[in-house]
């Protein structure tokens, strides 16, 4: 009988008004339009992320290196300087009996880069562009740091906000105030049942006090990451379930436009440029000569002008050894290319797999473990309150309930993080980063 009647029972109990205190969900969703401030700013992720790509060094690396290869493309389109010999002999003066030293020879030399400079420019190109894409990868490796460090003070807070309600709750329990209401039948706390309570309270003044050295720990790295100044803590957007992500397809299809495979292929270019170059360099440039001569010849001093070309004869050595050099070096640069495709392929599938089973895990929890931990907490507060079940039945669900919370803000947590970690795989951004650009 006893059978039949319990199921009757727990559903009556769950359709009675509540009497005890209610128990706030789990974490209700916000949306980032209303929140406000009391005391100022909050920071987003965006916010957050905007702040770090202004002032991190890592940015004034990245436009170094640019300026660099800047300056290697204009020094690539550069015609090598002319040189100029000049010769002084007595030659003159012997021959006219007059003695001296007299300015006899001026040469003007000048190398004609004639298959070089084309090939030079090019791969002074591709590399330039291989530093601007690079530059974007370490935005967005910025990003993904500042994701993380944020992502971070949003669950400190939300755990010390949880083990601080648990504490209020079991400072309550501790004072006898098991319900909000007055009941009729007074329940009696044994020293056990007190003693229980107590050691209840003390776990959540420890779990507190943990949450707080966590919290503090969080913002010190959020705080110096963003560069704030002031006593004062940052305020953070609270934590929240990502958005599902699109599908894996489609950015599957634009990881080529990725800024780490896109240098990849951009040095891999230049590299293959190289060679062009380096065969180029096999023999040296032609050299232009103009000259001018003064000599003396029947009484006179004669003025004779001409022109030449000077051309390197390639017996000893054919420079193979450069062309050989850049053939090997763009091989390496097409394996690495080749690498880093599959490893961002692979990283993409492994974060959007990750992402998609923290939130479904995260919702399953929400629905099937965090409500019914709060309803059966309630229903069991009553009914220690009432007599009809004894500490250890309150202590459970107590432990069920909040561990639970903690369980669902690890996820919660776990599905920021893997959303940061997609958007670095897909090569995208939360904010445009054609906002940075030199």
């Amino acid at each position: 009988m006893l059978r039949f009647l319990l199921p009757l029972g727990m559903a009556a109990l769950y359709s009675i008004p509540v009497l005890a205190e209610t128990l706030p969900a789990a974490m209700p969703a916000v949306s980032e339009a209303t929140i406000t401030s009391v005391n100022g700013k909050i920071w987003t992720l965006e916010s957050s992320i905007r702040r770090v790509l202004e002032i991190a060094p890592e940015r004034r690396q990245s436009e170094a290196t640019i300026e660099m290869r800047q300056m290697e493309l204009t020094q690539a389109g550069s015609w090598p300087n002319p040189s100029i010999d000049l010769r002084t002999d007595n030659r003159i003066g012997k021959l006219s009996g007059q003695g001296g030293i007299n300015l006899s020879q001026i040469t003007l030399s000048q190398p004609l880069p004639i298959r070089r400079l084309a090939h030079q420019r090019a791969a002074a190109e591709s590399g330039l562009l291989a530093a601007q894409a690079s530059r974007r990868e370490q935005f967005l490796l910025l990003e993904r740091e500042t994701a993380h460090v944020f992502h971070a003070v949003q669950f400190a807070v939300a755990k010390h906000r949880l083990s601080h309600e648990r504490l209020q709750l079991t400072n309550s329990f501790a004072a006898g105030k098991i319900a909000t209401r007055e009941d009729r039948i007074k329940r009696y706390l044994t020293p056990l049942e007190t003693g229980r309570l107590a050691l209840l309270q003390e776990e959540a003044h420890q779990a507190d006090i943990l949450a707080e050295r966590d919290l503090e720990n969080a913002l010190i790295g959020f705080k110096n990451l963003l560069v704030l100044n002031g006593k004062d803590s940052p305020e953070t957007m609270p934590l929240i379930l990502p958005e599902h992500p699109v599908a894996f397809a489609a950015l599957a299809s634009k990881l080529d436009q990725h800024p780490t495979v896109e240098a990849a292929h951009l040095e891999t270019e230049s590299a293959e440029i190289g060679v062009e170059v380096a065969a180029s360099r096999r023999y040296a440039d032609p050299v232009l000569k103009f000259f001018h001569d003064r000599d003396f010849n029947n009484g006179a001093t004669m003025n004779i002008t001409g022109i030449g070309v000077g051309i390197e004869i390639p017996v000893w050595s054919q420079n193979r050894a450069m062309e050989g050099k850049a053939r090997a070096d763009a091989d390496a640069s097409r394996a690495r290319y080749d690498a880093l495709s599959r490893d961002a392929k692979t990283r993409l599938e492994q974060a959007y797999a990750q992402l998609i089973r923290l939130q479904d895990q995260t919702r399953l929890m929400e629905e099937h473990l965090i409500e019914p931990a709060r309803k059966m907490f309630e229903l069991t507060r009553r009914s220690f309150a009432a007599g009809e079940s004894n500490v250890l039945a309150l202590v459970d669900a107590h432990y069920a309930y909040f561990d639970a919370r903690a369980r669902y803000l690890e996820l919660l947590h776990g599905c920021a993080s893997a959303s940061a970690d997609l958007r670095l795989a897909a090569g995208l951004s939360v904010v445009d980063l054609k906002e940075y650009q030199p």
